[in-house]
């Protein structure tokens, strides 16, 4: 009896210990898709992903990094740099913002093919300035369809 006591209050004690934990984000940045302004995507007017960026530190002001992946090109995975917004405000606490991927219509490859519609997902990892990188994430694919 005395062992079964010991054992349910080790238990117990194990329990309400792993539910105690700080909920702490850490240095390395985070990042997750939130959204495409449209869908399905016509480039001519352009295209915004939304993401969710997270960061212990609030140093995330540095790069957004992307490659678009094309279903008529998907061996073409070359990253692509952005600057991300100023969020020097924050640098030193948590913090946890949207940022939008902004895509101009320059940035769409030309309909060479002749096919009217294709599908397209982007791969993107962003990088603080302390040099952490974020996991890579993947969109989900969307059409895109050629005017």
């Amino acid at each position: 009896m005395k062992k079964i006591l010991v054992l349910s209050l080790f238990a117990l004690a194990v329990i309400s210990g792993s539910g105690c934990g700080k909920d702490s984000i850490g240095t390395k940045p985070m990042i997750s898709f939130l959204s495409y302004s449209s869908d399905p995507v016509i480039p001519s007017n352009g295209l915004d992903v939304h993401f969710q960026v997270k960061d212990g530190d609030g140093d995330i002001e540095n790069t957004f990094n992307f490659t678009a992946i094309y279903d008529s090109q998907p061996e073409d995975t070359s990253f692509s740099g952005r600057k991300m917004p100023n969020l020097d405000a924050h640098k030193g606490t948590n913090l946890t913002a949207e940022v939008i991927l902004h895509l101009e219509p320059i940035d769409f490859p030309g309909n060479t093919t002749g096919i009217p519609k294709d599908s397209v997902h982007f791969l993107v990892f962003i990088t603080d300035n302390a040099g952490n990188i974020s996991d890579t994430v993947a969109t989900p694919k969307t059409e895109i369809l050629y005017q």
